[in-house]
């Protein structure tokens, strides 16, 4: 039997409750998995005697390029087969990913276990999103999509904050192999205890969604919009400035101020989580608020952030060492406002059957940019400036890679020039018309 032929009726509000406190879980689980090594950067470097170049590539270059390749063609998978079963293999996936990278004793083998987790993440950011869309009403839909952003966050804190504790008292190797516990615990709640619907149940469809074009065809439908080209390599560069400046903090603390990945890993998550939580909370309502004055400023609040997250950073790297974890939150939460504005704009302006393939798009750009080739730089010109600058050759490198706040605000300046005109052909002419409300992002 199809996901069509099934009832149309939507499941009570306690079925829905129990699976969106389940798919919270599991994205908690998984943002934790890939969080935890950034407390672990040091240990694990002067344990397999590593480079800042091949550190950039294990902690964030392996997930990305996996991920890249995997989240457009799994974005089509998840619209057609069960949502259920792919999130539950994609849980299982990363957590056997993790016990790769526990037993790992070169860096080969944690580069496959690297990998392994951003293959189950590319698995699980297509369906996880239209599964909520499908389950929950727009009345109802951006309660439940705050609840899940609420997972990230969480997983920003669990993972620096367990893995700098774990490491300190059983090791590295151990605290990667206790972290891959969740993943395997969740995935059969996932696949015994949640269940699949018909596409866009929520939404009242009770007849075959529109069939999906063929994936160059729908790339090229995207692309010819004028907002969409400029929007997503700024995202990807504002996601560095962020994100991606976040993934070398503990070696920066440890490595310029001399607090070691136990301190660093409760104080940094919990700083994550906050600005993480508040930013994604605050994004969305003054997008909508200030939408209803002029659609550009789903596009200018994304400007904003890039130019304060940039600020902020730079204090950070060269302020005292107090105010430095605490920035570093603050970073995460003006760049978490321009999430949801963002998400509104990519879901909002494609046609309907081309949203999930748009959105995995958007998600590569900023693996690409803000989470893999950047990052990978700053490993390398540090390694390039360590014999002039020891220890403090990271910061440098931090440092100079803000400089990408200039393109991004160029390009953010560009996308926000199209965006209304963009709008208007899609027939939303303010924020109140409906259509501009985000789907969550992972």
């Amino acid at each position: 039997m199809s996901q069509h032929d099934k009832t149309m009726e939507l499941p009570s509000m306690a079925y829905r409750s129990w699976f969106l406190l389940i798919m919270t879980l599991v994205s908690a689980s998984v943002v934790a998995e890939r969080y935890m090594m950034v407390v672990l950067v040091e240990p694990i470097r002067r344990d397999l005697d590593l480079s800042d170049t091949q550190i950039a590539l294990v902690k964030d270059l392996a997930i990305a390029l996996v991920y890249i390749l995997a989240v457009i063609p799994l974005s089509r998978v998840a619209d057609r087969w069960s949502k259920r079963k792919m999130v539950a293999i994609a849980a299982a996936v990363w957590s056997v990913a993790m016990l790769i990278c526990g037993k790992a004793q070169s860096v080969g083998m944690l580069i496959l276990g690297r990998a392994g987790i951003g293959l189950g993440e590319g698995a699980f950011t297509p369906p996880s999103q239209s599964w909520i869309a499908d389950l929950f009403p727009v009345s109802q839909r951006a309660t439940a999509l705050a609840i899940f952003l609420l997972g990230a966050s969480a997983g920003q804190f669990i993972g620096p904050s367990f893995g700098g504790w774990a490491a300190a008292e059983y090791g590295w190797q151990q605290a990667l192999i206790f972290g891959a516990i969740p993943g395997f615990i969740l995935a059969p709640i996932v696949y015994f205890t949640l269940r699949d619907v018909p596409l866009g149940l929520a939404d009242g469809h009770h007849r075959q969604p529109p069939a999906l074009l063929p994936f160059w065809a729908t790339v090229k439908q995207i692309w010819s919009i004028p907002t969409f080209p400029p929007l997503i390599f700024a995202a990807g560069l504002n996601a560095l400035l962020t994100l991606g400046l976040i993934g070398w903090a503990p070696a920066f603390m440890e490595r310029t101020h001399g607090m070691p990945a136990r301190e660093v890993g409760p104080q940094l998550g919990l700083f994550l989580m906050i600005g993480s939580a508040v930013g994604h909370t605050l994004g969305g309502p003054l997008a909508d608020s200030l939408g209803r004055r002029s659609l550009r400023w789903y596009v200018s609040i994304m400007l904003i952030s890039g130019l304060l997250a940039t600020l902020i950073a730079v204090v950070a790297l060269n302020g005292p060492k107090e105010w430095a974890l605490p920035l570093f939150g603050l970073n995460l939460m003006i760049g978490g406002m321009s999430a949801a504005p963002l998400l509104a704009v990519v879901a909002g302006l494609p046609p309907a059957q081309s949203r999930s393939t748009a959105v995995a798009m958007l998600m590569v750009a900023i693996n690409v940019i803000g989470l893999g080739a950047v990052p990978v730089f700053v490993g390398w010109l540090s390694d390039l400036l360590r014999p002039e600058f020891g220890e403090e050759s990271l910061r440098m490198a931090m440092q100079a890679v803000l400089l990408v706040c200039i393109p991004s605000t160029i390009l953010s300046w560009i996308a926000s020039k199209h965006v209304v005109a963009d709008f208007a052909k899609v027939g939303i002419t303010s924020a109140g018309d409906g259509g501009t409300r985000p789907a969550a992002m992972h």
